[in-house]
């Protein structure tokens, strides 16, 4: 899913982009890969599956997907991560 999501963002952005733009880029083609599908999933599991129902699942669940995404999710799981990998940076350091 990562790896296409990462093609798919860099038909928009370059390389030579700001690193946040293209974070932001990902973050975005990864919602519009698994928005779709999972609307997908819940349509069939939960509602009366058809294409109208799914297309108004997907129309409901996009733009609160994005916004998580980029707003809560995203952001969070990256400090989460610096914060983890910085602290085990230091630790290491210290050991040698």
């Amino acid at each position: 899913m990562a790896k296409l999501a990462t093609r798919l963002a860099f038909t928009v952005v370059r390389p030579t982009d700001r690193p946040q733009l293209i974070t932001y880029a990902i973050s975005t083609m990864i919602v519009c890969i698994m928005c779709p599908t999972m609307s997908l999933i819940a349509t069939l599991l939960f509602k009366e599956p058809s294409f109208g129902t799914w297309v108004q699942t997907f129309g409901c669940n996009m733009p609160m997907a994005l916004i998580w995404q980029l707003l809560f999710c995203g952001p969070l799981a990256r400090l989460i991560f610096r914060t983890l990998f910085r602290r085990q940076l230091a630790a290491a350091r210290s050991a040698h």
